[in-house]
């Protein structure tokens, strides 16, 4: 992580560690770093994003950058658009899965691709040390079409007739309300949409893709057998199938069924669960394990030409349909695998192994700290041949994430609890 760069962009509480001045100089910085070009700007519904773009609008115009403002839409969609229209880049005002009070901004290169680290500290130089204002300013214009070109890169892409099949989403009163009615009824789903007010005071609050139970509930006592559960701008998807939520290694496996895989290789993250790989092995197949974040997936995809990747936490991205998580167009590909001589099938579950998590606030410098390091060293020791041990900051908050996987379940608990009583110890 970088100076204001997370794993996923620039984000923060809005007024804290993340407000209009920042928002300004980030703007300068991105006029500069992609020489004066073409940015294409959307963002969730979120209460700050009006002012947050007002500032990185005013910044990338000032510094001589062109504006092309798309409004309230996915974060996928901002970068399907930049490389559609030949944009410099893509900018997405949003604090993903986040609540309400954070915000954020994602930067796209002209190929639709998160920046990488190399690329992030650049612009984190122009930030700090701003160039100076162009002599002539850029223009702002807003392409009115942005959701209606998006929608028919959706319905392109899936090439499926779901024949009225019903179908549930939860929009988490994020971006996604403002696509995905039309969407599914353009593939033919009877399609009843939820939480797709565009309400930024109410994004991602106990509904969307964090919270499946929300929609979960919804469906009982109704004939809907699928559901799904985007979050605030709609890179991340949660399932649920016959009143069951599906995990996220069994979706991205199913989705591998719908598609031809390049190379049978489906790309995944530390954390996908050991039998998701095992599973593949099966098949001949094979999976690539990357740092936790979309970027890193996305990163290995395009070098190496694979086209499907994906985070059991609800990322992801079928290539070249999209560059970066996309919940809708995922949703669209999971239900394909389902549909076999025009009936909805049970999809597969995986058997997992035993894997749980915790999240405990702590600074990053205890990623350092002599104790914590002898007690993964440890730790690490016991689960040999048996099971794996991540210990990581997250990129997005001000907490220490360790995940542990174990074919022997009492084991996993042990070793969290200990954790997560040395972590604390550690505050005064």
């Amino acid at each position: 992580m970088g100076k204001y760069f997370g794993t996923d962009g620039i984000r923060g509480k809005y007024g804290d560690n993340l407000d209009a001045a920042l928002s300004y100089k980030a703007g300068r910085a991105i006029a500069e770093f992609f020489d004066k070009g073409e940015c294409f700007v959307g963002r969730d519904t979120r209460v700050s994003g009006p002012e947050i773009e007002e500032a990185l609008v005013k910044g990338v115009t000032d510094g001589g950058g062109r504006i092309t403002l798309l409004g309230v839409i996915p974060t996928p969609a901002v970068a399907q658009l930049a490389i559609k229209h030949g944009a410099a880049c893509g900018i997405m005002i949003s604090a993903s899965h986040n609540p309400p009070e954070y915000n954020g901004i994602k930067i796209f290169d002209s190929k639709g691709i998160k920046l990488t680290e190399e690329q992030e500290g650049s612009v984190e130089y122009y930030i700090d040390n701003q160039p100076a204002k162009a002599a002539v300013k850029g223009r702002v214009r807003t392409l009115g079409s942005a959701c209606e070109e998006y929608v028919d890169n959706i319905v392109s892409s899936a090439a499926v007739d779901f024949g009225g099949l019903k179908i549930r989403m939860d929009c988490g009163y994020g971006a996604v309300g403002t696509v995905a009615k039309e969407a599914w009824s353009r593939l033919g789903a009877d399609i009843e949409v939820e939480n797709c007010s565009l309400r930024g005071e109410k994004i991602n609050g106990y509904c969307g893709a964090l919270y499946p139970n929300y929609v979960r509930n919804s469906m009982k006592a109704t004939d809907t057998r699928l559901g799904f559960a985007c979050d605030g701008d709609a890179d991340r998807l949660s399932v649920v199938m016959d009143g069951e939520i599906i995990d996220g290694d069994s979706v991205l496996y199913n989705i591998s069924r719908a598609i031809r895989l390049e190379g049978n290789v489906v790309v995944g993250t530390v954390l996908s669960n050991l039998a998701l790989e095992k599973k593949l092995e099966s098949e001949g197949k094979k999976l690539l394990r990357t740092p936790v974040g979309d970027k890193y997936i996305c990163d290995i995809m395009f070098r190496k030409g694979y086209n499907l990747g994906g985070e059991q936490s609800g990322h992801f991205i079928v290539y070249p349909a999209s560059t970066t998580g996309d919940g809708l167009l995922s949703s669209i590909f999971f239900t394909r695998s389902l549909i076999h001589d025009g009936n909805l099938t049970k999809p597969v579950r995986l058997s997992l192994c035993p894997q749980k998590a915790i999240a405990e606030y702590a600074s990053p410098s205890i990623m350092y700290d002599d104790g914590l390091l002898k007690m993964i060293d440890v730790q690490s020791e016991r689960l040999s041949g048996i099971g794996r041990l991540i210990v990581r900051m997250s990129g997005t908050e001000p907490k220490v994430r360790v995940m542990v996987e174990c074919e022997r379940a009492e084991l996993v608990d042990e070793i969290l609890a200990e954790f997560k009583s040395y972590i604390n110890g550690l505050k005064p």
